[in-house]
Protein backbone atom coordinates (compact mmCIF):
# COMPACT_ATOMS: atom_id res chain seq x y z
CA UNK A 1 0.00 0.00 0.00
CA UNK A 2 1.35 3.41 -0.95
CA UNK A 3 1.74 6.03 1.78
CA UNK A 4 0.45 9.24 0.18
CA UNK A 5 2.14 12.52 1.00
CA UNK A 6 -0.15 15.55 0.90
CA UNK A 7 0.80 18.90 -0.53
CA UNK A 8 -0.03 22.14 1.25
CA UNK A 9 -2.73 22.83 -1.37
CA UNK A 10 -4.37 19.46 -0.72
CA UNK A 11 -4.30 20.07 3.04
CA UNK A 12 -5.95 23.45 2.60
CA UNK A 13 -8.55 22.02 0.22
CA UNK A 14 -9.63 19.22 2.55
CA UNK A 15 -8.01 19.27 6.01
CA UNK A 16 -10.52 16.78 7.45
CA UNK A 17 -9.04 13.89 5.46
CA UNK A 18 -5.92 13.89 7.61
CA UNK A 19 -4.95 12.33 10.89
CA UNK A 20 -2.45 14.30 12.94
CA UNK A 21 0.15 13.10 15.42
CA UNK A 22 1.47 15.91 17.57
CA UNK A 23 3.65 16.58 20.59
CA UNK A 24 2.86 19.29 23.10
CA UNK A 25 5.70 20.42 25.37
CA UNK A 26 4.80 21.76 28.81
CA UNK A 27 7.12 24.68 29.53
CA UNK A 28 6.54 24.48 33.28
CA UNK A 29 6.93 20.74 33.92
CA UNK A 30 9.14 19.92 30.88
CA UNK A 31 6.81 17.01 30.06
CA UNK A 32 5.73 15.98 26.57
CA UNK A 33 2.23 14.92 25.61
CA UNK A 34 1.90 12.83 22.45
CA UNK A 35 -1.51 13.00 20.86
CA UNK A 36 -3.57 11.95 17.87
CA UNK A 37 -6.28 14.13 16.38
CA UNK A 38 -8.44 14.38 13.30
CA UNK A 39 -9.00 18.09 13.93
CA UNK A 40 -5.68 19.46 15.12
CA UNK A 41 -6.72 23.10 14.85
CA UNK A 42 -9.64 22.43 17.21
CA UNK A 43 -7.42 20.49 19.59
CA UNK A 44 -4.90 23.33 19.72
CA UNK A 45 -7.61 25.81 20.63
CA UNK A 46 -7.81 24.02 24.02
CA UNK A 47 -4.07 24.26 24.76
CA UNK A 48 -2.91 26.21 27.83
CA UNK A 49 -0.34 28.96 27.50
CA UNK A 50 2.22 26.73 29.24
CA UNK A 51 1.98 24.12 26.48
CA UNK A 52 3.40 24.59 23.02
CA UNK A 53 3.19 22.51 19.88
CA UNK A 54 6.74 21.40 19.06
CA UNK A 55 6.06 18.58 16.59
CA UNK A 56 3.32 17.49 14.24
CA UNK A 57 2.92 15.17 11.31
CA UNK A 58 -0.07 14.46 9.09
CA UNK A 59 -1.16 11.11 7.72
CA UNK A 60 -3.73 10.21 5.10
CA UNK A 61 -4.39 6.88 6.79
CA UNK A 62 -5.53 6.83 10.45
CA UNK A 63 -3.82 3.46 11.01
CA UNK A 64 -0.46 4.97 9.98
CA UNK A 65 -1.03 7.88 12.35
CA UNK A 66 -1.80 5.53 15.23
CA UNK A 67 1.29 3.43 14.46
CA UNK A 68 3.44 6.59 14.44
CA UNK A 69 1.96 7.68 17.77
CA UNK A 70 2.78 4.30 19.31
CA UNK A 71 6.30 4.50 17.88
CA UNK A 72 6.87 7.91 19.46
CA UNK A 73 5.51 6.68 22.79
CA UNK A 74 7.97 3.77 22.75
CA UNK A 75 11.00 6.07 22.42
CA UNK A 76 13.03 7.32 25.35
CA UNK A 77 12.70 11.00 26.18
CA UNK A 78 16.20 11.60 24.82
CA UNK A 79 15.42 9.87 21.51
CA UNK A 80 12.13 11.70 21.16
CA UNK A 81 13.78 15.05 21.86
CA UNK A 82 16.50 14.25 19.31
CA UNK A 83 13.84 13.54 16.66
CA UNK A 84 11.92 16.71 17.50
CA UNK A 85 15.07 18.82 17.27
CA UNK A 86 15.74 17.44 13.80
CA UNK A 87 12.67 19.29 12.52
CA UNK A 88 12.36 22.02 15.18
CA UNK A 89 15.86 22.72 16.60
CA UNK A 90 14.82 25.64 18.82
CA UNK A 91 11.56 24.05 20.04
CA UNK A 92 9.55 26.97 18.72
CA UNK A 93 5.79 26.75 18.96
CA UNK A 94 4.42 25.49 15.64
CA UNK A 95 0.83 26.50 16.35
CA UNK A 96 1.05 29.40 13.91
CA UNK A 97 1.85 26.97 11.07
CA UNK A 98 -1.18 24.83 11.87
CA UNK A 99 -3.51 27.82 12.19
CA UNK A 100 -2.57 28.83 8.64
CA UNK A 101 -4.09 25.59 7.33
Amino acid sequence: MENKTFTQTEILANPTTLSWVYILYNIKTKEMNIGLSFTLVNRLSNVDWIEKLVYYRSFGNPFDALAHKFLLESLSVESMMHNIKQVNPTLNSLTVEINKT
